[in-house]
């Protein structure tokens, strides 16, 4: 496993959903309540982009046809979803979050 440097902990504001790109990737970073998590940023159903999302408690709703994701691990809770999210391992250093990738 590689770190790689995502982003900064500035560009992720408690109530913020913020995309990034990840080795051709998109992966979103959610700081709900202080708390971060770092996701695939594409539904499985239709490849919606969930930066557009909306979080309730801890669950993702995807804007265009409604799936749902529990943010802490991925998991369906809502169809038409069927395949969980991709959930990424991260660490904070100095102020900037880095990534585990599989390079």
């Amino acid at each position: 496993m590689t770190l790689i440097k995502l982003c900064s902990l500035d560009m992720v504001p408690p109530g913020s959903i913020n995309s990034f790109q990840l080795n051709g990737k998109e992966v979103i970073v959610i700081n709900k309540d202080n708390q971060l998590f770092c996701l695939q940023g594409r539904c499985t159903h239709a490849g919606a982009p969930l930066v557009d999302g909306t979080v309730e408690s801890e669950i993702l709703t995807c804007p265009w046809h409604g799936s749902k994701f529990r943010i802490t691990n991925g998991e369906v809770v809502g169809g038409p979803a069927k395949k969980n999210l991709r959930v990424y391992n991260f660490t904070i250093n100095n102020g900037f979050l880095f990534i585990e990738s599989e390079q």
